[in-house]
């Protein structure tokens, strides 16, 4: 692969891919997005598929390559001005996926170089290893409090059924995200509404991004008017050199919101779901024979919560892996078919091993990568390990119902039983 000449193969040497003849359709009803990443993977390491409404794109789906993607910001660039399909007004503007694919804000999501920098900068500090590490007292107590609502419901529950996406997965990262920013607990019920709908793949996401956006504007203004000891009175407090535009706030607090909460839901999910499922490996941690960090990576590795993310833009003509990819065109970097890419993790990829030590790229790689992963890590070790202390046995007592995406890994609840079935009575028993 050459990232760094333009066409350094001629044409004619390469195989006939087009973004008009997709190798493989992403439908949000998918049953087995697993299965959609090993078709992609199997097609080459950049194929053209097609995502919902039609809309094509080059999939990247070996993690080498998509590696050298996300590490060469000159070439593939986020701003959505570099689409040319978006440009052409080719892409609906009601397209589900275009809140995703093309924000209309200026952050460090759709930013590069300098600007990316500039707007990612003033988190950075607040996203170090050792601040993050300094939020473990408060992660502890709002998890203890939420696992104890866990075993009230249960008790009051006929059936002993417990939904662990909505009273666990889905509050812990909004309140922890929300204690940062200084949002207040009252917005919570309008953000979940809101960005449930903004990540379903099926449906317009604009009155969504509306409500997200007056929520937001509401909290700076208030903010402005009584800052205090949080990130969000931070950023509006920057030095007059470093200030943030108003369209840059909103839309960087937006991006925190979103990738603060809705990724460790994700991983919290998606872990109960695999250890449940590979009791051994629950019991290598149940006895303190494997750290519960490692089974963390693990879990992001072989489940991570982003499958598909949206999007890169070629700024030149340029052969990627044996593909060559036109100025203009979108690139998707497929997390899900790259966590199990048999070319980085041999013929145990499908495999889930908390023992494996070859890490993973599921939080990004180069310049974007995910600058709250330290978080996510720490919130994804506490919760999981206090739930199995606690409850060494529950089980999920029916299949997890997976939200309509071609790019989340996601479930729209999770219904667990907290004991034996004859037990359930006494789920809120205290272990």
């Amino acid at each position: 692969m050459d990232l760094t000449h333009p066409t350094p193969v001629a044409e004619s040497s390469l195989p006939e891919l087009s973004l008009s003849r997709p190798v493989h359709r992403l439908d949000p009803h998918s049953l087995d997005l697993h299965y959609d990443a090993a078709v992609m993977r199997k097609a080459g390491a950049v194929v053209p598929v097609q995502l919902p409404g039609g809309v094509p794109v080059w999939a990247v789906t070996r993690d080498a390559t998509a590696r050298a993607v996300l590490r060469n910001t000159d070439i593939f660039r986020k701003a959505p001005r570099h689409w040319d399909a978006l440009q052409r007004g080719q892409v609906p503007a009601d397209w589900p996926l275009i809140g995703l694919a093309a924000p209309a804000g200026r952050s460090m999501v759709t930013t590069d170089g300098v600007d990316h920098w500039r707007l990612r900068g003033p988190l950075a500090t607040v996203f170090t290893e050792t601040r993050v590490r300094a939020l473990r007292t408060s992660i502890d107590i709002i998890t203890t409090k939420l696992l104890a609502n866990l075993a009230d419901a249960a008790t009051v529950a006929d059936d002993g059924i417990v939904d662990f996406r909505q009273l666990v997965a889905w509050p812990l990262p909004m309140t922890v995200i929300s204690l940062l920013l200084g949002l207040p607990e009252s917005e919570h019920d309008a953000l979940r509404s809101n960005y449930e709908l903004f990540f379903d793949d099926t449906r317009d996401p604009t009155a969504a991004l509306a409500a997200i956006e007056g929520i937001i504007t509401r909290h700076l203004d208030a903010k402005r008017r009584h800052p205090g000891d949080d990130l969000t009175s931070a950023l509006l407090q920057l030095p007059d050199d470093e200030q943030l535009t108003t369209e840059e706030l909103v839309a960087t607090v937006q991006v925190l919101i979103a990738a603060g909460h809705e990724t460790t839901v994700h991983l919290l999910v998606n872990g109960v779901l695999a250890l449940t499922s590979h009791r051994d490996q629950l019991d290598l941690l149940l006895q303190g024979e494997v750290a519960w960090d490692r089974a963390v990576e693990e879990i992001l590795r072989w489940q991570p919560p982003t499958m598909n993310f949206l999007m890169r833009f070629a700024t030149r003509d340029s052969v990627l892996g044996d593909t060559l990819i036109r100025a203009g065109e979108p690139v998707m970097i497929c997390y899900g078919a790259m966590g199990r890419d048999p070319d980085r993790y041999g013929p145990t990829a499908d495999d889930f091993e908390i023992t494996r030590a070859a890490g993973h790229t599921s939080f990004g790689h180069g310049p974007h990568a995910c600058i709250g992963a330290p978080l996510a890590r720490l919130e994804g070790r506490i919760a999981l390990k206090a739930l199995f202390s606690r409850w060494p046995d529950l089980a999920p007592a029916a299949p997890a119902p997976r939200a309509p995406s071609v790019l989340m890994n996601a479930h729209t609840s999770l219904p667990l039983r907290l004991r034996p079935s004859h037990q359930h009575h006494e789920a809120g028993a205290a272990t």
